[in-house]
């Protein structure tokens, strides 16, 4: 049976949409109840007592207190009496996490400057606070 090319290319087409529209309903589907913020940022390996000069409690402008602990080649940051969030280096002196908080340690570690602080766990923050609202933390 001889086909030809502009029916083929139709009937392709045809197959090729029907495929994407279940392949992008099924992804909607999954993508739209759990998203994690990918920062773009490398992954930056801290020296072995690197962190050891973070570690430490600090106040919170906001009231709260924030803690960071090391736990092997681990880091993670909590706010008193809230779940722990992982940490991740992007370089010397800074943090992410998972969701997008940044933490950058300015004046020999004694003070932080937080980003997307609204993103920790139990954080007070005012209504008007936005993402890119920086808060600070001293010791």
């Amino acid at each position: 049976m001889k086909t030809s090319f502009p029916r083929t290319l139709a009937l392709g087409a045809a197959a090729a949409i029907l495929g994407l529209s279940s392949f992008s309903a099924s992804a909607l589907e999954l993508g739209e109840q759990d998203t994690v913020k990918v920062s773009s940022g490398k992954a930056y390996k801290l020296a072995p007592l690197e962190f050891q000069q973070y570690g430490n409690s600090y106040r919170l402008d906001t009231g709260d207190t924030l803690a960071l602990r090391q736990q092997v080649n681990r880091y993670f940051t909590q706010i008193k009496g809230q779940p722990e969030v992982e940490l991740f280096g992007r370089s010397p002196g800074v943090f992410e996490t998972a969701s997008g908080t940044r933490l950058e340690f300015r004046d020999n570690a004694d003070m932080i400057a937080i980003t997307g602080l609204r993103q920790l766990p139990g954080a007070t923050v005012s209504a008007t606070d936005k993402l890119d609202t920086v808060h600070y933390a001293a010791r």
